[in-house]
């Protein structure tokens, strides 16, 4: 067969059974899910207004197990005696640093739900990492200041996002198909959790998965204990200051 008239037929034989001249198959439309968070009987304001921040979303697939990607290394910071952010949520198998900005000790730990850990005393200036491999919510406090708290809400998919203080809220690059939604608010009982699950189906450039209305009633700050299992004692944990 000549030579030229092979290439065409290569060519024109694909076209006709319907076939894709592309080498890949076609990436499924992504979209922008993104809605708002109300928080009800809500005590906790900043600038005269309900603080809506802290509410983690995330989607799990129904349809198919969700891609694993790169984990993107992550930071919470220990300055002010303040952990910040307050809420951070990852992807299991995130690594997330622990800096201390401040001019003094401190000593970061979790022995709650989620991950377990000890980091010991470190200095100003000082950083230690974890890596958070395990699902769960882990409640992570500082051992020598009890006002500083923090939660590492570690999820089994990357679609999810941490409302800012209006609640509002958006998980990009979302494929097409359902999903479970699901939310956790540290001031929210795990019954209201559960009735705002809901199936959402992801399809076009963006969606909304309707209104989602949190309620704190009911909710009682408690104080927590030190690492050892005990009441804080000050004059017994604080370390001497170590100026930078």
């Amino acid at each position: 067969m000549n030579p030229v008239l092979r290439l065409i037929l290569m060519l024109i034989v694909p076209v006709l059974a319907g076939g894709d001249l592309s080498s890949g198959v076609a990436e499924p439309q992504r979209a922008r899910v993104a809605g708002r968070v109300e928080l009800l009987n809500s005590k906790v304001k900043r600038n005269g207004r309900v603080d809506a921040s802290g509410v983690v979303v995330w989607l799990e697939p129904l349809d198919e197990s969700s891609a694993r990607g790169p984990r993107t290394r992550q930071k919470i910071i220990q300055t002010g005696k303040r952990f910040i952010p307050h809420v951070l949520a990852v992807e299991r198998g995130t690594e997330v640093d622990f800096p201390n900005l401040d001019p003094f000790f401190h000593n970061v730990f979790s022995l709650y739900d989620g991950k377990r850990f000890d980091l010991g005393l470190y200095a100003s200036g000082e950083s230690r990492p974890v890596l958070f491999n395990r699902a769960g919510v882990s409640f992570i406090f500082c051992n020598i200041h009890p006002q500083m708290s923090a939660i590492v809400v570690t999820l089994e998919t990357p679609y999810f996002a941490v409302t800012d203080q209006q609640g509002s809220f958006a998980i990009s690059e979302v494929p097409e198909g359902r999903y479970q939604l699901k939310v956790w608010h540290e001031r929210t009982s795990d019954q209201e959790l559960q009735a705002q699950s809901r199936v959402v189906r992801v399809s076009g450039s963006s969606c909304d998965p309707g209104a989602i209305r949190l309620s704190e009633a009911g909710y009682v700050s408690r104080p927590h204990q030190n690492k050892h299992g005990e009441p804080y004692d000050n004059e017994r944990n604080k370390p001497a200051y170590r100026r930078p």
